[in-house]
């Protein structure tokens, strides 16, 4: 591992940077403040995006900070180099950065800080990164009350506008009943509909976890494709990393709730599961037989009514006119970075890039 240990004059605190994944791996064997991290962050989704993703160029930069043995800031950077001579080089957050058409969505992600220390690692990391050759932060799907976002507001001094909304429930404070008159209605009627003729909602069982993705997978395809669109599973890089990561996950880690006639799944949605939070990630159903039961609506109310933890977490949506809206969440603010560390050469990429394209 290539290292190096800093001091401080705000803080007595080392500054280690991490240039190579083994390092990084066994960072998250001992307890620490990277335990509590979100679903995103962690290392099981991380080595999963890692071992699908990552290529040979790119050079892995996490920056971590100690106060003694204490493990007190993470920050989970690494660089993607310009391969051609007009190219940038571009600082990323692990879990994003990949091809948008295979994309795995990693949302929430943030420099992990210990309470208290947050001042002192942000300077910290705005001196190491000023001195770093990069040309460009990317960095998206971020919450307006990120540590990444005061790093760039504040300390790079540039504004960062909403461009998404989270739209999360927590269950204790939901009711069906506060919901609008239409939305409970046709709620009512798809039950009744489908109780006539003999359709279940159920949890799908771990043993059938498998199963059960390959009928989502043709159901969301199909959708997709009938409106000229790829659809998700179109990219062997998106299915690969979703088995691997399903295969190393314990089976309450990963959820999907179904609609069924006859056991034969004919809705249902995929989650994650992670620090009481239900993750609502993605959706098929049967268009072509059933298309007039409002089975997506349905199923997410079902699923909503039945949650055994603390939040439904329909995460990234559209700041206005979302379909989330209607199922009674809570809307957070969220931003993407895209911050031109130097302008002029930035400028340059995109002017070249416009004409060869």
């Amino acid at each position: 591992m290539k290292a190096n240990k800093e001091t401080s004059g705000f803080l007595d605190l080392a500054c280690e940077k991490i240039t190579e994944f083994p390092q990084l791996f066994k960072l998250f064997e001992q307890p620490s403040i990277l335990h509590e991290c979100n679903l995103f962050d962690k290392i099981e989704w991380v080595k999963c995006w890692s071992k699908v993703y990552w290529q040979p160029a790119w050079k892995l930069n996490v920056y971590v900070f100690y106060d003694e043995r204490k493990l007190v800031g993470y920050a989970p950077f690494y660089i993607k180099p310009a391969n051609r001579w007009f190219d940038i080089n571009i600082l990323s957050p692990l879990g994003q950065g990949e091809p948008e058409v295979s994309e795995v969505a990693s949302e929430y992600t943030d420099i992990i800080i210990a309470p208290g220390y947050e001042n002192t690692i942000l300077a910290r990391l705005h001196e190491n990164l000023q001195n770093l050759s990069i040309d460009k932060i990317e960095w998206q799907a971020i919450l307006d009350d990120s540590n990444i976002k005061t790093l760039v507001t504040e300390l790079f001094c540039v504004s960062l506008a909403p461009s998404h909304n989270r739209y999360i429930i927590k269950r204790l404070n939901w009711s069906l009943k506060a919901l609008s008159k239409n939305t409970r209605k046709r709620y009512s009627r798809s039950k009744n509909q489908l109780a006539k003729i003999g359709a279940q909602f159920t949890f799908v069982k771990p043993e059938e976890l498998e199963k059960s993705i390959a009928i989502l997978e043709k159901y969301h395809q199909n959708r997709w494709q009938n409106k000229g669109l790829d659809g998700a599973f179109a990219h062997k890089e998106f299915s690969n990393f979703h088995q691997s990561f399903r295969q190393k996950q314990t089976n309450k880690q990963v959820k999907i709730t179904a609609i069924t006639i006859n056991e034969r799944p004919i809705a249902l949605n995929y989650y994650f599961v992670d620090n009481n939070t239900l993750y609502f990630y993605q959706s098929g159903w049967d268009e072509s037989n059933y298309s007039n039961f409002s089975l997506g609506q349905t199923l997410h109310l079902w699923s909503i009514e039945q949650c055994e933890e603390q939040y439904y977490d329909f995460m990234m949506g559209s700041l206005n006119d979302s379909y989330k809206q209607k199922f009674g969440c809570t809307k957070q603010p969220m931003l993407n970075v895209d911050l031109p560390i130097k302008r002029w050469k930035v400028l340059i990429n995109k002017l070249i890039t416009l004409i060869l394209e």
